[in-house]
């Protein structure tokens, strides 16, 4: 099933043994473009700021109550290193986390993201590049909400922001953005923005560059937030834009 990540952002979370927290943030990989971890939470329960849950111990989200649970239970969560603080996360910290659960690290394995014909879209082969030259950088992690509100650079200027983003909560995998006309228009329109059309992400400037024009995302189909994505939704925001593209 698709997903709001901005949704889930206001969800909570619970443990196998029942202590409840609040999401803070997804982590995605911006290399693979798929989510990595969930920040949480957790109050008073334990004694860090933020603690960081590796996707393989999130399970499926629950709609209806607002809660996705967690394959792990509180002694799990409490015991796990203390994390770096702040964005972007190191290695390092990647690396002792791993060890706590003992899980595999994921870059030792991750070649490409799934591509799968049971899955639609299908999954982005080709990844957008990065304009910031991190030298220092050892990780390809990033925040949503550090991406949310970024400005979208289209071929001939600017024109909205990144509202959203939908991952699949099959394997987590961000297949879209969602752009926001809000700022650009007189009225607000939201729209899906298929990774394939994704050209490169600046964090110095804080904005994300198309391989579209502006008229493509102002004739777009519009997304309804408030209604569950649809897979033939989906097909008709991908094959609109892979018309524009065939055009050109």
């Amino acid at each position: 099933m698709k997903h709001s990540v901005k949704k889930l952002s206001k969800y909570s979370v619970k443990t196998q043994d029942g202590k409840e927290g609040k999401i803070k943030d997804f982590l995605f990989d911006e290399k693979r473009w798929i989510i990595r971890y969930l920040e949480a939470d957790f109050g008073s329960f334990f004694n860090m700021k933020k603690v960081l849950i590796p996707r393989l111990f999130i399970k499926n989200p629950d709609p209806e109550n607002e809660n996705i649970d967690l394959a792990l239970e509180g002694k799990d969560i409490e015991s796990c290193p203390d994390p770096d603080q702040g964005i972007p996360v190191s290695r390092a910290y990647e690396m002792e986390l791993n060890r706590h659960y003992n899980i595999d690290h994921y870059w030792t394995y991750d070649f490409g993201a799934v591509e799968s014909p049971m899955l639609f879209p299908f999954r982005p082969l080709d990844i957008p590049s990065k304009t910031v030259s991190e030298k220092d950088l050892d990780t390809h992690l990033r925040s949503f909400n550090e991406v949310e509100g970024y400005h979208i650079s289209t071929l001939d200027g600017k024109l909205g922001h990144i509202d959203d983003i939908i991952s699949d909560d099959y394997d987590w995998q961000i297949v879209h953005l969602i752009a926001d006309t809000s700022n650009w228009l007189p009225w607000s329109k939201k729209v899906i923005l298929p990774l394939d059309f994704l050209d490169k992400i600046s964090y110095v400037n804080r904005e994300v560059s198309i391989s579209l024009k502006k008229d493509s995302i102002k004739n777009a189909p519009e997304y309804d937030p408030d209604r569950t994505l649809e897979l033939n939704e989906e097909k008709t925001a991908y094959d609109f834009m892979s018309s524009i593209m065939m055009d050109k």
